[in-house]
C-alpha cells in the first residue's frame, strides 16, 4: 500500500519528530521571558492534520494560517470546516495516493513554517550573543581600569563579566541546536519533495489508467 508503506511511514515519523524537536528548541530561546501559554500551536497542528485527511482544501489552509499568524484562529473555525467536510463527503480522486500526497504536502508546509520561525529565533539569539559579548568586553575593560584604584570594584566587574559569558555560552548552545535543526529540516524537506514528485507521478498514471479503463469498458 503506497499511502502507509514503511518507507513513507518512516519518513513521516522522522518529520514529526524533527518538527517536535524544533518546537522545543525554539521554545527554549524564550525560556527567560515568561509568556502566557497559547493554544495557537495546537490549533495550527489540527489545521495541518485536517488538510492531510482531506477535510481542508489548500486554499482554506492558507486562509486559516493567516488567522493563526494573527492569533485569531479559533476552534470554532476548524469545527465549521469539519462540518463542511462531513456534508461534502469523500472527495473525488481521494484514494490512497491522493491522501499520501496531501500528508506529504502538509508536512512540507509545516517545514516551511518551522524553518522561517527557526531562522528568526536564530537571528535573535545571535544578536543577543553579540550584545552579551560587547558587555563582557566592557566589564573586562572596566576591571582593568579599576584594579589599581578600587580592587573591590574590579572584582565585581570580573564577576559580572563571568556571568555575561556564561549567559552567552547558554545561548550559543541553543543557537547550535537551531542550526542543526535547519540543516536537518533542509535534508528531510528534500526527501519529502522527492516523495511528493513520486506521488504526483503515480497519481497522474492512476488517473490516466482510470480514463483508459473507462473508455474500453
Amino acid at each position: 500500500m503506497l499511502g502507509c508503506g514503511p518507507g513513507l511511514g518512516n519518513l513521516f515519523h522522522l518529520a514529526d519528530r524533527l518538527l517536535e524537536d524544533n518546537r522545543a528548541h525554539r521554545g527554549s530561546t524564550l525560556a527567560a521571558t515568561p509568556v502566557a501559554r497559547s493554544s495557537r500551536p495546537d490549533l495550527t497542528q489540527q489545521l495541518y492534520d485536517m488538510y492531510g485527511r482531506g477535510e481542508l482544501r489548500e486554499v482554506a489552509v492558507g486562509a486559516l494560517k493567516s488567522l493563526s499568524e494573527r492569533g485569531a484562529l479559533r476552534s470554532a473555525d476548524l469545527a465549521v470546516h469539519r462540518l463542511k467536510a462531513r456534508r461534502r463527503g469523500p472527495r473525488p480522486g481521494g484514494g490512497e495516493t491522493a491522501t499520501a500526497l496531501r500528508q506529504v504536502r502538509a508536512r512540507l508546509m509545516q517545514f516551511g513554517e518551522a524553518r522561517e520561525a527557526s531562522s528568526r529565533a536564530l537571528a535573535d539569539l545571535e544578536a543577543r550573543m553579540v550584545e552579551l559579548a560587547e558587555r563582557a568586553t566592557g566589564k573586562e575593560q572596566a576591571a582593568r581600569e579599576q584594579v589599581t584604584t578600587d580592587e573591590a570594584a574590579a572584582r565585581r566587574a570580573l564577576t559580572e563579566k563571568a556571568a555575561l559569558e556564561a549567559s552567552r555560552e547558554r545561548l550559543a548552545a541553543q543557537a547550535a541546536a537551531l542550526r542543526d535543526d535547519l540543516a536537518r529540516l533542509d535534508d528531510l524537506r528534500t526527501q519529502l519533495e522527492a516523495k511528493a514528485t513520486e506521488l504526483e507521478t503515480v497519481g497522474a498514471r492512476e488517473g490516466l489508467a482510470a480514463v483508459v479503463n473507462k473508455e474500453v469498458s
